[in-house]
């Protein structure tokens, strides 16, 4: 409880950077629509950077650096990340020089997602409207991270580390106070690069990805050996004295650093565009505090009532899971700011909550993360077939 107060303390004072005027969103999408037609029409593939630079700033400059990010995401992720997705195929296309008539078709599929984009207009909405849109956002943003932070307040406690508990909440209380620094900065950083921002988010989401993957790998290996208490109270808590418990707790930081400057972010954004109406929104704000809180307590108790060989090895399969669909979100974030090409597959669907987009890199970083496990299976029986090797040629010799 204590971590939720500070954090609320730390939320408002970063909230008090927002000041700017309720955003007219219909207006802002009209003129990037018809800047994206100009641009479209004008372009020229030996002139790629400077087209490139162009429709960047139809994304940075106007969709995510004038709200419509947050506009459209609240209304409908899903729609979202297709705009994002397709912003990264264009200007993908557009910095690689590809044929007029390619980066054309391209700008009338994105052109055709922005004309039908659902908007948030929280500048006429009513308190309960308000109330909803902030509880929605927290409670979106927030629910990844506490099943990490809760599954691994849950391990340290069953692997008899339960001292160390203080630590996971440590670096979770860090990281939400480096969301606050990074919001703030962020804030800075989009008026001139707004690729940084989604730079950020895909490396910070693939650096948790690969801790998460790691734990993970780390928890199910040991899920055998649970059945010795003995082992839970000497070996176990040596190996988490001994280094994994850093690892541990970057999960937990990563995990809620990663959520935290956007949730930030988002909150800015609505307090503009309701014209400062904080009421509502910290209602909505207390409401989401609670409902995450009753979700912890749940994912808790059902989690102490499990036999430990069960409970290892699903804490294993959550995070694991998670660190597949952060590399899917990751890679998204580091295509739409340039790190990444983009290579369309038109018969994949876009299933965000998976972290499944329809390109060739999203889905090869996915894979690459999902045989991980089966490579390390193969390494792990063929290190034990070798022992078994050499003792039957010593019988033999015998």
């Amino acid at each position: 409880m204590r971590i939720f107060k500070i954090w609320v303390l730390l939320f408002c004072a970063s909230i008090g950077t927002a000041a700017q005027a309720a955003s007219d969103y219909p207006v802002i999408m009209l003129h990037l629509i018809s800047a994206g037609d100009k641009a479209a029409e004008e372009y020229q593939p030996d002139q790629a950077i400077d087209f490139g630079n162009r429709f960047s700033q139809l994304y940075f400059g106007h969709f995510e650096g004038q709200g419509l990010e947050f506009a459209v995401g609240q209304a409908d992720t899903d729609a979202m990340l297709q705009i994002e997705l397709a912003f990264s195929r264009l200007i993908n296309s557009a910095v690689t020089g590809k044929p007029v008539e390619d980066v054309q078709i391209q700008w009338q599929e994105l052109r055709a997602l922005l004309e039908v984009a659902p908007m948030i207009d929280s500048s006429s909405a009513s308190f309960t409207e308000l109330l909803v849109q902030s509880f929605l956002i927290l409670l979106r943003e927030g629910i990844e991270a506490l099943l990490v932070v809760a599954a691994l307040v849950t391990y340290l406690r069953k692997a008899g580390a339960g001292d160390k508990v203080n630590l996971i909440w440590l670096g979770a209380l860090v990281a939400l106070g480096a969301s606050v620094l990074t919001a703030i900065a962020l804030n800075k950083l989009i008026q001139n690069s707004g690729a940084a921002r989604e730079t950020l988010e895909g490396v910070t989401m693939l650096v948790a990805a690969v801790l998460l993957s790691y734990v993970s790998a780390w928890l199910f290996a040991r899920r055998e050996m649970q059945q010795w208490q003995g082992y839970i109270n000497d070996r176990l808590g040596q190996a988490i004295g001994q280094g994994s418990l850093w690892a541990v707790i970057s999960v937990a930081f990563f995990a809620v650093y990663r959520e935290g400057a956007e949730t930030i972010l988002f909150y800015q954004a609505l307090i503009s565009d309701s014209g400062g109406e904080l009421d509502a929104i910290m209602a909505g704000f207390a409401c989401a505090v609670v409902a995450l809180l009753a979700v912890y307590v749940l994912i808790f108790q059902l989690s102490v009532k499990l036999p430990l060989k069960q409970f290892f090895t699903g804490t294993a399969a959550l995070l694991y899971s998670l660190s597949v669909i952060f590399a899917g979100k990751a890679t998204l974030e580091l295509q739409v700011a340039g790190w990444i090409g983009s290579t369309y597959l038109e018969s994949v669907p876009t299933v965000s909550w998976l972290g499944l987009f329809p390109t060739l890199e999203s889905i090869g970083t996915q894979l690459a993360l999902m045989l991980l496990p089966v490579l390390g299976w193969v390494i792990t029986r063929k290190r034990r077939e070798v022992p078994v090797v050499d003792m039957q040629k010593e019988k033999a010799l015998v």
